[in-house]
């Protein structure tokens, strides 16, 4: 019996200990009435290449459209989230269960399910587990933001399919109690949700989408939409904000997009017009907001303890002030070519065009990253 007891001790740190590496096998099957025998989520895994950050590789779990599948998302986006391990898992008739797809699956279980999993892997950061998702897969990540409690989950990113009115309606945030079914009221999602309201949020949508209206109402996958405007505005008073809705963005960057920003930064829509897809802009922009992956670094207790960056964004000079001199202050473009080198605290870039750039501290034992915007 005590060995029996201790075994059962055991178990769990063997777990924890595991490494994920590019060929695991995460086994995840769930059983409903279309897969009464089950269905076993094929999931995709991609490590990035070089050594283990300190407190583990960030985590972005993507998930991929109708039609699509978890491999095309891996290399749709291995060259956007270069540090991050990705993980992409395909759903039951490569679609997600939001109203009226084909699949009736329980995808937000599994989605569930897989963030706890990643959780206990060695060289996983378990408080940086980031979602992307792409139309169907957005409004996918867009239900996990709203429903799972889960703190780990610090990025949400949703990319041309914004909040539905299943979603957002009454002034509220809703789940489904039981089964989504587009002939309910608001397709089933009848139970009030509070979200948490201390993550990153990202929203992507294109004045010209064909398929998910901009600027809100009925669309051709048979649930309504918000505004995309209205609806991030919405995601931020979610995290805190209690102003009004931005009516006039930002138009930053080649091809133009405009960005919509809230609490710093950490609530932001991007308008382009790339119609049900995205344009290097956008792109660039994601991993932006992603980045924070320097090894060894904890990336938000180092930024506020030793330095600010203001005014952010600027047109011209960035004043820096930092409790620590750095060694060398650089800024490079979001595909990681060296534009500029400094030593001042005063730094000027106005000759840059607009756009959005990464700002560089090398100290003596670290390196930090922050993101700034020229207008």
């Amino acid at each position: 019996m005590k060995t029996l007891f201790q075994i059962i001790l055991l178990f769990p740190l063997f777990s924890i200990s595991q490494t994920l590496t590019s060929t695991t096998n995460i086994d995840i099957t769930k059983y409903w009435y279309q897969e009464p025998s089950g269905y076993k989520y094929p999931i995709k895994i991609l490590i990035p290449n070089g050594d283990v950050p300190e407190e583990g590789f960030p985590v972005c779990i993507l998930l991929h459209g109708n039609g699509g599948n978890g491999s095309g998302m891996i290399n749709q986006f291995k060259n956007v989230l270069e540090c991050h391990a990705l993980v992409a898992p395909s759903g039951y008739l490569n679609s997600w269960n939001i109203c009226g797809e084909s699949s009736d699956a329980p995808d937000l279980e599994m989605v569930n399910e897989l963030i706890n999993h990643l959780q206990t892997y060695s060289n996983v950061n378990p408080n940086k587990i980031r979602i992307l998702g792409s139309s169907n897969g957005s409004a996918l990540a867009n239900n996990v933001f709203i429903t799972n409690k889960n703190p780990g989950i610090d990025i949400v990113c949703a990319i041309v399919s914004h909040l539905n009115e299943p979603q957002f309606h009454l002034g509220n945030f809703y789940a489904t109690s039981s089964s989504t079914e587009p002939s309910n009221s608001y397709c089933g999602y009848d139970s009030l949700v509070d979200s948490l309201n201390n993550r990153k949020y990202l929203s992507i949508s294109n004045e010209n989408d064909p398929i998910i209206p901009y600027y809100g109402g009925t669309s051709v996958v048979g649930v309504d939409f918000l505004d995309a405007e209205t609806a991030v505005h919405k995601i931020a008073m979610s995290q805190g904000f209690t102003g009004d809705k931005i009516t006039n963005g930002t138009t930053i960057s080649s091809p133009e997009i405009t960005e919509y920003s809230y609490l710093s930064g950490n609530v932001v829509h991007i308008k382009g017009d790339a119609e049900h897809g995205t344009n290097s802009s956008q792109k660039d922009y994601i991993n932006a907001f992603f980045t924070d992956c320097d090894a060894g670094l904890s990336y938000n207790d180092v930024v506020e303890e030793i330095l600010s960056v203001f005014p952010n964004p600027t047109k011209d000079k960035l004043t820096i002030n930092t409790t620590q001199k750095p060694k060398e202050i650089r800024v490079f473009s979001t595909s990681g070519v060296l534009l500029l080198k400094s030593h001042s605290k005063i730094l000027n870039i106005s000759g840059l065009t607009n756009g959005f750039y990464i700002l560089e501290f090398e100290f003596e034992n670290k390196i930090i990253q922050k993101q700034i915007i020229k207008q």
